[in-house]
């Protein structure tokens, strides 16, 4: 166990930096997503390719490690810094309070559940025909799922924001980006698909966190 619950958080900081920086310096491309043409028709990062979550790769090409794997992969530097600053802002209390072992496996379940409902809701028609290759990456679900936990644990904790500059509560916080998740699935804007993956680890989050108290008390 690690001596320091905290330290759970910085591992995976770590693991997703360490990550980046190896796909940042090797300037494979590959001109099809494992065999599948993008529909973009722009080569893919090798990274990407044997890493990021799609319908196609995980459920017709049964590489279910895609569903972990996705997590600690990130599309530019700045899609892994907000990740990692707001993990290393939320993370630390909430892995104090679950341990270790509860931390880790709260996380990945989120991020699972973010890709799960990223397909579930494209198998529904909401992102397009070619939704089932279009890679997934990024720490964003299980992050929102961390930001849920804050909220639940921490119902008085408020956060000072950079941009707009404000200090709001948590819960607000959480209920905003809910808004906004949703709202931009239904329009279909951008990235809809990511936004998909957010609200599904907050779905995730709130599930788990509901059974809380059913953990039990000693965290590991």
């Amino acid at each position: 166990m690690m001596r320091n619950r905290r330290d759970v958080v910085g591992a995976l900081i770590l693991i997703n930096v360490v990550v980046y920086l190896v796909g940042l310096f090797d300037n494979t491309r590959i001109p099809a997503f494992c065999g599948v043409p993008t529909p973009q028709g722009v080569p893919t990062p090798v990274l990407e390719v044997y890493g990021a979550y799609s319908y196609y790769t995980c459920f017709d090409e049964h590489q279910f490690c895609r569903l972990v794997s996705y997590q600690f992969l990130h599309a530019n530097l700045g899609h892994l810094l907000f990740n990692m600053i707001a993990l290393h802002v939320f993370g630390g209390a909430v892995a104090s309070r679950f341990g270790t072992g509860r931390f880790l496996a709260y996380y990945l379940l989120c991020g699972v559940a973010g890709a799960l409902f990223y397909s579930l809701l494209g198998g529904m028609g909401f992102f397009g025909e070619w939704w089932r290759m279009v890679p997934l990456v990024g720490a964003s679900a299980s992050i929102y799922g961390v930001l849920v936990a804050t909220a639940f644990l921490f119902p008085y904790a408020r956060v000072q924001l950079l941009i707009p500059p404000v200090n709001v509560a948590v819960r607000t916080l959480v209920l905003f980006v809910l808004g906004v998740a949703v709202m931009w699935i239904l329009f279909n804007w951008e990235n809809a698909g990511g936004e998909a993956g957010h609200l599904g680890g907050m779905i995730m989050g709130a599930a788990l966190m509901w059974l809380y108290p059913y953990w039990g008390k000693e965290p590991f």
